[in-house]
């Protein structure tokens, strides 16, 4: 069963590559009246994800909070500055990578006799919000906190119920309709006489982004390793599993038993690393926040449209790493969390964000593979951090860190 699920998973990133081909491949056969069904049908499905995602967010925030203990305020407080700090560095690194690189291996399409009117819709549906998502998202970190300090048992198991509601939803309604939401913006994007264009664009990328995270991991992991070689070589040779399971299930929870085990070698405290993963394995993302922050970069200039300035990119950068706190545990759940971000921060159409969500489903294996990791690397940091404020969780006072167990001997 579980190979099978497995099997799905993976199933899902190439499904995407063929929903983009699929305006080539059935131009002579698919009318323009099928094409305009599924337009409209991506911008009905947006509109109702819009509209239910600011109650996600708040419930997997909430969620997140709570579940770190009532009696671990310090604790929290510095797990949530940590991870933050670690997110919006990962973040600021795929912006300055992304900033250099970009303009110099993806060229924007050329719009010229292009107006937008290749394909209309036979109906809008248009669900205003009740509240932002920015607005869930502090929200829910207030409410979170409450429910740590109050500890009210009842507010706690409906946080959780919250969450496996919204949890739910994703994975067995959002998830499964995935390929329409791209499928009619694709249709739009050919129509146009864009999709072409944006698909060469988007090939050299591959290799910017895992490069780029290949080599952050590799530094964190050295850096981790007090820039010891020998040590670091552990670490990854520890970790690997880990990546490798991250990779085949494109799930980070799918991997935190292997990630747990992988990090209870590294640090030498089963306490520790018992409670660092799991309350990190979705929230601390730095393979998506290298990569996606790249691709929207490319995206920005496969449009024509400039790449921002490090002020404006600051503002998205604090909104993004404070989103990645409510990322929900199913395949792309960065994406379609930050996407609302996009569209008011970064100018996003509704076709942009088409497209850089079926983009980074094709490229979440390897994205999930470096999450898994950087959550390995962040834990023996965040140890070492909790072992000089006296928050380890063990019973031995010796400051010295212990020598990580080889998994090959």
């Amino acid at each position: 069963m579980k190979l099978i699920e497995h099997l799905a998973k993976i199933k899902l990133p190439a499904m995407l590559m063929v929903v983009l081909c699929i305006p080539f491949l059935a131009e002579p056969w698919v009318s323009y009246d099928v094409k305009s069904f599924f337009y409209s049908l991506s911008l009905t499905i947006k509109s109702l994800l819009v509209f239910v995602l600011p109650f996600i967010v708040f419930s997997f925030v909430v969620t997140c909070l709570a579940r770190m203990g009532k009696n671990a305020l310090l604790f929290t407080l510095l797990l949530i500055t940590t991870v933050f700090a670690s997110n919006v560095t990962a973040i600021f690194t795929g912006y300055t990578i992304g900033s250099i690189m970009v303009p110099i291996i993806s060229m924007p399409i050329s719009l010229d006799g292009i107006d937008g009117s290749g394909l209309t819709t036979m109906w809008l549906f248009d669900l205003p919000p009740l509240f932002t998502n920015m607005n869930a998202l502090i929200v829910g970190f207030i409410a979170g906190m409450v429910v740590n300090l109050l500890d009210i048992q009842s507010l706690r198991e409906a946080s959780f119920k919250a969450s496996e509601v919204s949890g739910w939803f994703l994975k067995h309604i959002f998830i499964p309709v995935l390929p329409f939401f791209i499928l009619g913006f694709a249709f739009k994007l050919h129509a146009d006489g864009i999709l072409s264009q944006a698909i060469t664009a988007y090939g050299p990328i591959l290799l910017l982004v895992i490069v780029s995270q290949l080599t952050y991991l590799f530094i964190y992991f050295f850096v981790a390793a007090r820039l010891s070689f020998r040590t670091f070589i552990t670490y990854v040779g520890n970790v690997f599993p880990a990546w490798l399971t991250g990779f085949s299930t494109v799930s980070s929870a799918a991997s935190m038993p292997v990630l747990i085990e992988s990090t209870e070698k590294n640090i030498s405290n089963p306490i520790m690393a018992r409670t660092i993963v799991p309350a990190t394995i979705n929230i601390h993302t730095i393979g998506s926040a290298i990569g996606l922050t790249i691709l929207a970069l490319v995206t920005l200039n496969t449009f024509n449209l400039p790449i921002p300035d490090l002020q404006s990119f600051a503002i998205f950068a604090f909104y993004y790493a404070l989103a990645k706190f409510s990322v929900a545990a199913v395949p792309g759940g960065v994406i379609l969390v930050v996407g609302p971000i996009l569209q008011s921060l970064m100018g996003f159409s509704d076709e942009m964000l088409g497209l850089i969500t079926a983009v980074y489903m094709i490229f979440d294996p390897f994205g999930t593979a470096i999450n898994v990791s950087g959550n390995g690397a962040f834990a023996i940091v965040f140890s070492r951090i909790c072992q000089c404020l006296g928050l380890n969780g063990d019973d031995d006072d010796s400051n010295e860190d212990p020598e990580p167990e080889n998994s090959i001997a």
